[in-house]
């Protein structure tokens, strides 16, 4: 996240105290990039094109009219709305700020020791926020620095001194990845196999994968609906990536348990319906 790049945050405060202790929920698109997809607004046309759609057909011998479907699920999945919270992650103010603060503290002395160039450091800058900077003066701090990097061939002692004054402002820099990454998870990602899953299972599939342990090229985990779902998550992200199979395998997983507490729910009794959801 860029240091300018806050204004979608400024609306996801659950406390009004600026002065305390507090979260914020912004996307997670914002703050770490594990994939690269192609987020937009797709609406009913869906995430992929009609080359796409004929590929996945063809080569896993799918009904044109589910990947069709499923194009739209993917949409869905990508959409950049900010009032849809699909992929929203907590950072805490204290917890941000402290990272900020140490993060400034190691670019300053390297600053220092003339072991990182101005371009670097003004990279290096542009990952911190200022959205937790007490007044606009001290927000403005970051991007005065960044000004004067911008077009720097080497770095002068005023740079060094905005930094020193920067670390001495509480508030005016923060490191704005999520407070907990272990509950951090990639919804989008979820959603995404889950709708691979949900397709695969229309087209009278089997949502089961083979697991080697030879160290065959492709990973441990392959099998028709991973190789499937490879090749769509290739296709929605830019430049082509893949997951990993051990990935896919949870995801995979967690979808058949899911189907199996929707279906036991379905024919429990009402008395006992509530203790699968």
């Amino acid at each position: 996240m860029s240091a300018n790049a806050d204004s979608g945050l400024k609306g996801n405060r659950d406390v009004t105290d600026t002065e305390g202790d507090y979260s914020i929920y912004p996307h997670m698109d914002g703050i770490k990039s594990s994939m690269s997809w192609k987020l937009g607004c797709y609406g009913e046309r869906g995430a992929l094109s009609k080359d796409m759609i004929g590929s996945l057909a063809e080569q896993f011998d799918l009904p044109t009219k589910l990947v069709r479907e499923l194009s739209v699920f993917l949409g869905n999945c990508l959409n950049n709305d900010d009032d849809i919270a699909i992929n929203l992650t907590e950072v805490r103010r204290s917890q941000a700020i402290e990272r900020g603060q140490k993060h400034l503290k190691q670019l300053l002395r390297k600053a220092k020791q003339s072991s990182i160039g101005p371009q670097e450091l003004r990279n290096a800058l542009g990952s911190l926020s200022t959205y937790f900077a007490a007044t606009p003066e001290d927000g403005d701090l970051l991007d005065q620095v960044l000004d004067k990097l911008e077009t720097a061939t080497t770095l002068t002692q005023d740079v060094i001194d905005d930094i020193r004054h920067i670390l001495v402002t509480p508030g005016a820099v923060a490191e704005m990845s999520p407070r907990d990454k272990r509950f951090s998870r990639d919804k989008r990602r979820q959603y995404i196999v889950e709708s691979c899953c949900y397709i695969w299972k229309d087209a009278g599939r089997p949502l089961t994968y083979t697991t080697y342990s030879d160290g065959r090229p492709g990973g441990q985990r392959q099998g028709p609906l991973v190789n499937f779902i490879q090749a769509v998550v290739k296709m929605i992200t830019e430049p082509g990536q893949i997951l990993s199979g051990e990935t896919i395998r949870v995801d995979i997983d967690d979808f058949r348990g899911k189907l199996e507490r929707e279906e036991k729910e379905r024919w429990a009794p009402p008395e006992l319906a509530n203790q699968y959801t």
